[in-house]
């Protein structure tokens, strides 16, 4: 099963708040029988975001989860119509989220995916295709960026 496919993108994700956008991506999860179960999902996505943010910088947000209640590594992505405050790094709201969701005895894949997402946020093109470009766009330089 692929890791990210057009299936797993929501352009534009229903939330206000940060409690609500991460409730937008556990029910992505759950439609797409990720999870066991969508609210020990969006436990998970609270206690990860207690211990540090998830807000990388540049309207960008990469709240994940390495938990049991993950059945299968996968990666989530959506954007909100409204900027959302997430205590980002750069103090800046979160509009564009890329949602890494780990079975807790992946600790590799979940290090590797973020490494490589990681790497590729501090190039100004890559966050423009995610901020600005189609689904087919961003479907592709995400899985570009994790090949």
């Amino acid at each position: 099963m692929a890791m990210f496919t057009i299936n797993n993108m929501n352009m534009n994700l229903e939330g206000h708040t940060q409690a609500e956008i991460l409730v937008s991506l556990a029910e992505l999860a759950t439609s797409l029988n990720l999870v066991v179960d969508r609210d020990s999902l969006v436990k998970d996505y609270q206690e990860r975001e207690q211990e540090s943010t998830t807000g990388f910088g540049n309207g960008i947000a990469i709240p994940h989860a390495k938990s049991n209640n993950v059945k299968t590594a996968a990666i989530l992505f959506g954007r909100s119509t409204t900027d959302i405050e997430w205590q980002s790094l750069d103090g800046k709201p979160v509009n564009t989220f890329i949602s890494l969701l780990v079975p807790a005895n992946e600790g590799d894949v979940h290090l590797k995916l973020l490494a490589q997402l990681s790497r590729k946020l501090v190039h100004q093109d890559f966050v423009e295709i995610l901020k600005r470009g189609d689904t087919r766009e961003v479907l592709e330089i995400i899985n570009q960026a994790i090949s």
